[in-house]
């Protein structure tokens, strides 16, 4: 009998007989009488694999027989299908290690299939290929058309047909059963699915294909991430509401009608979970533009807004890390994760990247959102405690029951775009200090806090980088432009408008030079250029209206485009903005894409509190102007007391105009008077035409040039004549 412990033991890997390296069983599941077998089956092959004890022993000390022992033992060191021993998994009750082999089938009368499928395949292995290759699309003939997710019930159609191709009877299997082994099918492909994952996620669609390769299949490297903006997460969402634009037209009817979906984009700590910068789009796509808005939203310093809705507020503790830590001022980060949008595409978005910032740039694999898990998250959290909650949501899907009658409650309720830009910033401010089951309970600031007061350093912008408005200004190569013989003054062309400044207006040593142009996007007032070389020449300002209103690139644009394609029209005098705003308000009616402009249009004007500006410009323009008509008053006043007599003695028909004239008349008439008296007594009479003509009372300050030029060419007209004579 030592020969048959001797022929067991040498059939496998000595290692695998090492029965302290065997899976244990758990036997809390067991009834008494089977964890009662089980021990004693574990007894027994514990003393036939561990130990040199005879046979019989072990038979008398756990009182199974021989023949059983042999047959535990040979259970426990077989192998399953991942070539693992089974070990202690061979004792347990009812445990199938190998598979039935049916070795006849009946096919008169059968009773018993039991095994009849397996032989099937085993005796015309065509058929198994047949199988594998329709369902999981493994054919090797090329052209092949298939259908991408076959049904069980169309695979055991072509099964059938494919039995009678081979020449199976109608007396056998599978035609002798009720069914025609269609349940057999069914379970084949399911239990050989285990062997063919990836072909089975490819034929479910490339969202279980994606979720398959990049979910649980490695160890998740944002656990290893701790020290804030160490990584960041950036993408866009478009937000599951309808939004509503208030606007009146030039007859004073106030419209209300519906936007183009808003895009939210936002920046996200991988270390802490908190946000540091969003930024809303109005457009139908968000663009790289809104892009660079977004990370500058999150490098500066968020400051609180002025809320509107009643009952809405921030929470105690709500804000963003850039306005709770110094540390975090201006904050920039080393890596960002986002997919591969065509905004994130563009060179300038790299460029921003890896030169300005200086970080790197994690794209990952084309359409993998699970590879940026935070932000998704937050966008789906964002969605269900906020927005899917508002009347006028569109909900998650489109059987969803909340989007009912979307775009009428927007109009309904009044759901602007102003609205939404003050609940976005109090959700997001609140989130921050709400408790994260990623941080253990805590919060995103929190976290951020203690990373902090650990010593955990944050890179920044530099100091001098700050100042700009625009953190990310565009550059362009320029050349000056000018003309000294012509008198045409040195300037540079930008977006059709002459930039230029009273230096550069000087300095024809310029013309046709080169330069760098620097561009604050969100204000294109003026411009910085620096030389080849690198040095700083100046800031140069926009001619016209251009030069005085703030206004961003994209507005520019828009308005020249209109304009160009003679949608409306402004002139030189005219404010560009203000005549843009009344086209939009008059046209937004039967547009939905110039509502949406007009709503981006008047987001820019509050975010930049241009109107208020705009007010206090016009106040003191009031004010210089009552300012200015006092002194003239006042001049008019003294000159009434102190000059009268020289007036009325010189010329008296005038003395009860003064009050009524301008303040280049009263100058005119004063040089004229001191003209008159250093004059000599032998004056031509067509020389006191002259002066009478320019001492003519009927002057005023918009004739005054013109008379200035009648002058002039009298007196060359006289010239003239005396060479003549």
């Amino acid at each position: 009998m030592e020969d048959m412990r001797r022929f067991l033991t040498d059939k496998v890997p000595i290692k695998d007989l090492n029965i302290s390296n065997w899976e244990h069983i758990y036997t809390g599941n067991m009834t008494v009488n089977e964890l009662q077998t089980f021990n004693s089956r574990k007894k027994a092959i514990d003393l036939f694999f561990s130990t040199e004890l005879p046979i019989d022993n072990i038979v008398e000390e756990t009182g199974i027989v021989r023949s059983e022992i042999y047959r535990f033992a040979s259970r426990c060191i077989m192998y399953d299908d991942t070539n693992k021993i089974l070990g202690y998994r061979g004792l347990i009750h009812y445990q199938t290690v190998v598979p039935y082999n049916r070795k006849l089938i009946c096919n008169i009368n059968p009773t018993n299939y039991s095994g009849a499928f397996q032989l099937l395949l085993k005796n015309y292995p065509e058929l198994k290929t047949f199988l594998i290759e329709e369902y999981f699309n493994k054919s090797k003939v090329k052209n092949s058309a298939r259908e991408r997710k076959i049904s069980y019930k169309n695979l055991h159609r072509k099964f059938i047909n494919e039995c009678r191709r081979l020449g199976i009877k109608a007396n056998e299997y599978p035609f002798n059963t009720v069914s025609l082994a269609r349940k057999s099918v069914e379970r084949f492909i399911k239990d050989i699915s285990n062997n063919y994952i990836r072909e089975v996620a490819n034929i479910n669609g490339g969202q279980s294909s994606m979720l398959l390769n990049n979910v649980n299949n490695s160890i998740n490297s944002n656990s290893t991430i701790t020290r804030p903006l160490e990584r960041v997460e950036f993408d866009g969402h478009k937000l599951d509401v309808i939004t509503a634009i208030v606007f009146q037209t030039p007859k004073g009817d106030e419209i209300i009608d519906i936007l183009n979906r808003i895009w939210l984009l936002t920046v996200v700590d991988v270390a802490t979970r908190a946000v540091i910068g969003y930024h809303l789009s109005f457009n139908k796509e968000y663009n790289l533009e809104d892009v660079k808005m977004c990370f500058q939203s999150a490098i500066s310093p968020w400051k609180p807004k002025e809320l509107t809705i009643p009952g809405l507020s921030y929470s105690k503790n709500a804000g963003f890390p850039s306005s709770k830590f110094s540390e975090a001022e201006y904050g920039i980060w080393d890596e960002i994760c986002y997919d591969n949008a065509k905004s994130h595409l563009s060179k300038e978005i790299k460029d921003i990247l890896t030169k300005q910032i200086g970080c790197s740039i994690n794209m990952g694999p084309v359409a993998v959102p699970v590879n940026r898990p935070i932000v998704e998250r937050l966008f789906r959290n964002i969605e269900e405690s906020s927005f899917h909650r508002l009347p006028s949501t569109t909900g998650s899907n489109v059987m969803d029951p909340r989007r009912k009658d979307a775009e009428q409650n927007a109009i309904k309720f009044s759901i602007t775009s102003d609205a939404i830009e003050e609940l976005c910033d109090v959700i997001i401010a609140n989130y921050n200090s709400t408790p994260h089951d990623g941080n253990d309970g805590f919060t995103p600031l929190e976290v951020f806090e203690s990373r902090i007061n650990q010593g955990m350093h944050i890179a920044t912008i530099p100091m001098e980088n700050r100042d700009l408005v625009n953190l990310f200004p565009i550059t362009c190569v320029r050349r000056v432009k000018g003309n000294l013989e012509q008198g045409r003054r040195p300037y540079i062309h930008y977006k059709h408008e002459r930039y230029s400044n009273p230096e550069l207006s000087m300095d024809f040593s310029m013309v046709n030079e080169k330069v760098t142009v620097l561009i604050n996007t969100e204000d294109l007032r003026s411009v910085v250029i620096y030389r080849q070389d690198g040095s700083k020449y100046g800031v140069l300002t926009c001619s016209g209206y251009w030069g005085t209103v703030q206004h961003s690139l994209k507005l520019r644009d828009a308005i020249n485009k209109f304009k160009r394609e003679r949608y409306f029209h402004y002139t030189e005098n005219e404010d560009p903005m203000d005549a843009f705003q009344a086209f939009l308000e008059e046209n937004a009616i039967n547009d939905r894409k110039l509502r949406s402009l007009l709503a981006e249009f008047k987001s820019y004007k509050k975010r930049y509190n241009i109107d208020s500006k705009n007010k206090e410009k016009k106040k003191v323009q009031v004010r210089l102007k009552k300012e200015q008509q006092s002194l003239h008053q006042e001049v008019i006043d003294v000159r009434k007391v102190t000059k009268v007599e020289d007036i009325s003695k010189d010329k008296p028909t005038n003395i009860q105009n003064n009050e009524f004239k301008s303040t280049h008349d009263l100058i005119i008439e004063q040089k004229l008077i001191q003209k008159e008296k250093n004059s000599t007594v032998a004056k031509t009479n067509s020389d006191k035409e002259s002066s009478l003509n320019i001492f003519n009372p009927e002057i005023t300050e918009t004739n005054y040039y013109e008379h200035l030029i009648n002058v002039e060419k009298n007196k060359n007209k006289n010239k003239r004549k005396s060479i003549t004579l």
